[in-house]
């Protein structure tokens, strides 16, 4: 394969990502390959997503907070079964989202 000026170049990032596609395990196993990252343009989109289902149902007083395709929701609510329905709105706009909760009643 010659290389032109459309390719570019990809040097391993660390010693961990050469390790990990040439060197067993000392009992033979082969360690699993990391998966890729989330961009973050993936994250604000997401987080953009959540946010306004969640203010369309009137959860003004909760934010949220999105890492690498996680959903972190925080904040106050006044009623228990709040908690529940904002959970539930979240997993209706994000089914594949990992959700974390970190709301209080207040």
């Amino acid at each position: 394969m010659q290389w032109n000026r459309g390719m570019k170049a990809h040097a391993p990032e660390s010693y961990d990502e050469i390790t990990r596609k040439t060197v067993l395990e000392p009992d033979g196993s082969v360690r699993p390959v990391r998966p890729p990252a989330v961009s973050a343009d993936t994250d604000a989109r997401l987080r953009d997503v959540v946010t306004d289902a969640l203010i369309a149902c009137g959860f003004t007083d909760i934010g949220v907070e999105v890492r690498e395709g996680h959903v972190i929701l925080r904040g106050w609510v006044h009623q228990p079964d709040h908690v529940r329905l904002a959970t539930r709105v979240v997993s209706a706009v994000a089914p594949d989202a990992v959700l974390d909760v970190r709301v209080g009643l207040g």
